[in-house]
């Protein structure tokens, strides 16, 4: 267990750094960009994210799991006040509602939601593991449980992380032992749910612009973007143009966030991109088989297995943006793109996991 543990610090170290290093290069093309702006002042904000994220997960591991897990509910019902009062009284930034505005800093708190729904599902799941599987009980019920964070996400308005929070809900009750005749239904509701959505006007303009311009060969802002990062990737070929060279960087207007991966593959080549993929593929490996080897905690199982599958669908979705296969959707690469909130839930989401580690480590099989 030890050599997972150590492994497991090594990639999240790998990408913390990475990102570092690249919010600071990215940082550049906008202090080029913008007056009164430094890539600076990007990356210690990023600093500070991370320590109070170090701060917040070694409070997590200093407490028992199962403690967690019991007051899973007490910290789910915050999180729909704190949704609810994004919604109702935070200030609109570019159509949404997504930041609390605490004035020396501001807090998205769809980042943790996502964090919060992985650990009560993940609760459910476990008091029902013997119970009768019925559609109540393993796709209604939960469903429920996750409806009121998806919904007021959605309402933000966020398309991008309610959507990233559905299929977490749907990979949570696949783990959970979800039947097909159950996925079925439950992809019926989502077809449903589509449909109603482009019927009666709830997706915004500024959404179905993004949808639209990524199948239209007219292209558009958001074709543009797209352009540049292909650009981007392409012109740093094999090896890279070194760090802080990059060119392209310059021209795509969020390279220290949606398009981060696009920064790293302008100034580290296709030899970084490639260490970066083996880097999230051997993080969610490893919190496999550490979930995998717990014997008698189901909830821990379903709570790493979760996070890990979180932390590769939005790197997934990220990515593919990037390389021009997914519309743009605001969703970041985890652990590296800028984004104090999103870095600082990482962070106390990985606590958690770790919290169940040490305190199973008595039930894990040893290779």
């Amino acid at each position: 267990m030890t050599r997972r543990l150590v492994l497991l610090s090594i990639f999240v170290s790998f990408f913390i750094v990475l990102g570092f290093v690249f919010v600071y290069s990215a940082g550049l093309s906008m202090e080029a960009r913008l007056p009164y702006t430094s890539a600076t002042d990007f990356l210690l904000k990023q600093l500070i994210a991370f320590w109070l994220g170090i701060i917040a997960a070694i409070i997590v591991i200093l407490m028992k799991a199962e403690r967690h897990f019991k007051n899973a509910f007490y910290i789910y019902y915050p999180a729909i006040i704190g949704l609810l009062a994004v919604v109702l009284f935070s200030s609109s930034r570019g159509g949404s509602h997504r930041w609390i505005d605490f004035g020396f800093m501001t807090l998205q708190v769809s980042e943790f939601a996502k964090i919060i729904l992985i650990l009560v599902l993940a609760r459910y799941l476990a008091i029902i593991k013997e119970k009768e599987k019925t559609v109540i009980n393993v796709l209604l019920l939960p469903l429920l449980i996750a409806a009121p964070i998806i919904g007021l996400t959605f309402l933000e308005p966020d398309l991008s992380t309610s959507g990233l929070m559905l299929i977490i809900t749907f990979v949570m009750l696949f783990i959970g032992g979800l039947k097909f005749r159950h996925v079925l239904f439950l992809l019926f509701i989502i077809a449903l749910i589509a449909v109603l959505a482009f019927q009666q006007g709830w997706i915004q303009d500024y959404q179905l612009e993004r949808i639209t311009s990524f199948f239209s060969s007219e292209g558009g802002e958001i074709q543009d973007q797209i352009d540049y990062s292909l650009m981007a990737i392409s012109n740093g070929d094999l090896a890279g143009t070194g760090i802080g060279l990059g060119i392209v960087k310059y021209y795509i207007p969020v390279s220290y966030s949606d398009f981060i991966f696009a920064t790293i593959g302008e100034e580290l080549g296709l030899i970084g991109l490639i260490l970066l993929l083996i880097a999230y593929l051997g993080f969610l490996r490893i919190l496999i088989i550490i979930a995998l080897k717990l014997k008698n905690d189901m909830q821990g199982k379903y709570y790493i297995l979760g996070f890990g599958f979180y932390v590769a669908i939005q790197a997934s979705i990220n990515i593919a943006v990037n390389l021009g296969l997914f519309p743009p959707t605001g969703l970041t690469l985890p652990f590296i793109s800028y984004g104090g909130s999103s870095l600082l839930s990482l962070m106390f989401g990985l606590g958690l996991v770790l919290s169940i580690i040490f305190g199973q480590e008595k039930d894990l099989y040893e290779r």
